[in-house]
């Protein structure tokens, strides 16, 4: 990646700044492309010429991935005519079948939203979790969250009095409970669909290391 790239924001099409980016020279990718449900920032679309762009596009965030490189993808569901399906149903064949590891389908559960009248109030969305190869980086420790129980130690045995959990803490599971933000929070700004700041923070934390390059092909307000 050239040096004007980086620690910028380029305002344009996200497919045209993809093709100029240099191949695997990004360690990670992190995004949240458009739902195709109408909102103001995007055109809704048939949901296959949906998907065949967004196909497009990963093909392209795959190319520019280091081979130790991970993608997160972060969807929600396409509702038409009452019918809803959920997109990472769709996304998790296709990043397959562009050459990616699958190794998460991470729950987000959200805690608020609208609310369904002839069905279940979508409370959840999901976050797939692909990387190049084999060879990817993860490093649970600064993710890591409170033990349930802390400082719980054996009873009996050799290691008795012997601490039974990490002292560090607990690995925070695929199930992620993070508010959405809306009205009032201090993270909020005028965009609809806006990523927690904590959330990106447990991707980026667990996947680089300082100086890695990370990349938001779709950047909404710039929160990754």
């Amino acid at each position: 990646m050239t040096l004007s790239a980086l620690d910028s924001i380029i305002l344009g099409d996200c497919l045209d700044m993809l093709r100029a980016i240099p191949s695997q020279s990004v360690d990670l990718i992190v995004s949240s492309p458009p739902y195709n449900i109408g909102k103001e920032y995007e055109d809704r679309r048939h949901l296959a010429e949906y998907l065949e762009q967004q196909r497009i596009v990963l093909s392209e965030c795959v190319r520019l991935l280091k081979t130790s490189g991970s993608l997160f993808w972060q969807v929600g569901a396409y509702s038409n005519s009452g019918l809803l399906i959920p997109l990472d149903v769709r996304f998790f064949p296709m990043i397959e079948e562009l050459g990616m590891f699958p190794r998460n389908r991470i729950v987000w559960v959200r805690q608020h939203g609208l609310h369904g009248r002839n069905k279940f109030s979508a409370r959840h969305e999901t976050i797939l979790w692909f990387t190049k190869s084999n060879d990817y980086k993860f490093f649970l420790d600064p993710i890591r969250v409170p033990q349930k129980y802390q400082g719980k130690k054996a009873w009996r045995g050799e290691k008795r009095g012997e601490l039974t959990c990490n002292p560090l803490g607990k690995n925070p599971g695929d199930i992620w409970i993070f508010r959405n933000v809306k009205h009032n929070h201090e993270e909020q700004t005028m965009h609809p669909a806006q990523f927690p700041e904590d959330m990106v923070a447990r991707i980026i934390l667990s996947t680089t290391e300082p100086g890695d390059v990370v990349l938001d092909p779709y950047m909404g307000t710039g929160t990754v």
